[in-house]
């Protein structure tokens, strides 16, 4: 299993910069969300095959792939023309994922609460943003067919899709092998279910399990009363079970940290790395 990293963890940079400091952790592979790279104009109409091939070039002079994109966007945001906005974006990416390297572009579903989208909102599981986002998704989706690019789609407990059930409900409306998921179990779980999370996740891998595109490797734990999601290995996160499900669904996926610190970066890596080998020992 090829564990990277996402772009974001090392914070909003110059690209060469980041690509060096990436390089220098040791990272071969990375997940880029665009908008954390601040001598990139990633906005809508912007992109091209050069600025694209640039950012794949600096990468690769540091030994680093970019397998996907992040492209984390509200896609059910309430006003209409920020909406347009982020649906664009995400297109436009899609449209020159390959140039970067990359063969999917990742996205959350979004919420109607825009102060604070880690406290959800009443409406996000209404009948009617479910049909918006289900409008959206066909559109996103017929953009990636054209293109020859998967889109991946990442639940959130905060969010429209916000259980394995609902993500499945998705899926099996589009049932295109160009429509994959960002399996994160972390996600997934939240203070209601959390002393049950075994559960949680072998449901999300029975569930969307054949759908995996690419996975996250975070955390959570309750800090001061709330709900917090740290670096790997740092938090309540069953590992041994979720990387265990992860290698008997998709051997060889990539596996990005998330949600983790410079000074922590070595510490995960070592943490997932030794948990990836007892597993594999495990199962020979």
């Amino acid at each position: 299993m090829n564990i990277g990293i996402l772009s974001s963890s090392f914070g909003i940079r110059p690209l060469r910069e980041l690509a060096l400091a990436m390089g220098q952790k040791g990272f071969r592979t990375t997940q880029v969300n665009l908008k954390w790279i601040s001598d990139i104009d990633s906005s809508p109409g912007k992109l091209s095959s050069g600025l694209a091939n640039y950012v794949a070039e600096t990468f690769q002079q540091q030994g680093i792939r970019i397998p996907s994109l992040g492209c984390y966007t509200n896609l059910i945001h309430p006003d209409a023309e920020e909406r347009r906005r982020g649906i664009r974006r995400v297109k436009e990416q899609i449209r020159f994922a390959r140039d970067f390297g990359s063969s999917s572009v990742a996205t959350e579903t979004g919420t109607l609460n825009l102060e604070n989208q880690f406290e959800g909102h009443a409406g996000n599981q209404s009948e009617d943003n479910w049909n918006l986002l289900t409008d959206i998704v066909g559109e996103l989706l017929e953009e990636a067919e054209k293109w020859n690019v998967h889109l991946a789609l990442e639940g959130f407990t905060k969010n429209v899709i916000d259980t394995p059930e609902r993500m499945q409900r998705m899926l099996e409306k589009y049932p295109s092998s160009h429509l994959g998921i960002v399996m994160d179990p972390c996600n997934y779980i939240d203070e209601t279910n959390m002393d049950r999370q075994e559960a949680v996740i072998d449901d999300a891998f029975e569930r969307l399990g054949e759908f995996i595109l690419l996975a996250h490797a975070k955390d959570y734990r309750i800090d001061e009363g709330t709900m917090i999601q740290p670096a790997a290995g740092t938090g309540l996160l069953n590992y041994p079970h979720y990387l265990q499900r992860l290698l008997q669904s998709k051997p060889h996926v990539h596996l990005y940290l998330e949600h983790v610190p410079e000074d922590q970066m070595y510490q995960a890596l070592g943490i997932v790395t030794n948990h990836i080998k007892n597993v594999s020992a495990t199962n020979e």
